[in-house]
């Protein structure tokens, strides 16, 4: 979730063509979770799982203030956070509530003690590949079923 200059260019590029919903937030309020903790590996990794496509983007007021932002041009989504002090807020808008989304599965991968990459287990078939922390994926009869899992941690994709 790191960005580049060519990324930020492309971004740019893409922000041109994008709606005009992507310029409108939804919702606004303090951020429960900070969002530099997507500057971790783990965090960042898990985030990219719960929102493909997402970039995260710093960038600097003209006062200096830090901004963050979240874009999912595919998704015409983007969250926006501003620093106040020691807490962020977050700005939401598009149909799909990044921030809200990423949080849920931070603060899962928090309250299951910050897991490193070990514990991060991946299954794979011709239709899907899944990723997991925790639980245990159990298949019988063509049937598969989660034990002792938290669905904010597991992440399936399609195979397209």
């Amino acid at each position: 979730m790191t960005d580049t200059a060519p990324q930020r260019r492309a971004l740019a590029d893409r922000l041109e063509t994008a709606s005009a919903r992507t310029a409108y937030a939804d919702t606004e309020r303090q951020a429960k979770v900070t969002p530099t903790l997507l500057e971790e590996w783990m965090p960042a990794f898990l985030a990219q799982l719960t929102a493909p496509g997402a970039q995260l983007t710093r960038a600097t007021s003209s006062d200096g203030t830090p901004l963050l932002y979240l874009f999912n041009m595919d998704r015409e989504s983007f969250a926006q956070f501003i620093q106040n002090s020691d807490s962020w807020t977050v700005r939401q808008g598009g149909p799909v509530a990044l921030w809200d989304d990423i949080k849920q599965t931070l603060t899962a991968w928090q309250d299951a003690g910050s897991p490193d990459t070990t514990t991060v287990r991946l299954h794979v078939t011709d239709r899907a590949h899944t990723y997991w922390i925790g639980g245990q994926k159990i298949t019988s009869g063509g049937r598969a079923r989660w034990i002792a899992d938290n669905p904010a941690l597991r992440s399936e994709h399609r195979v397209v």
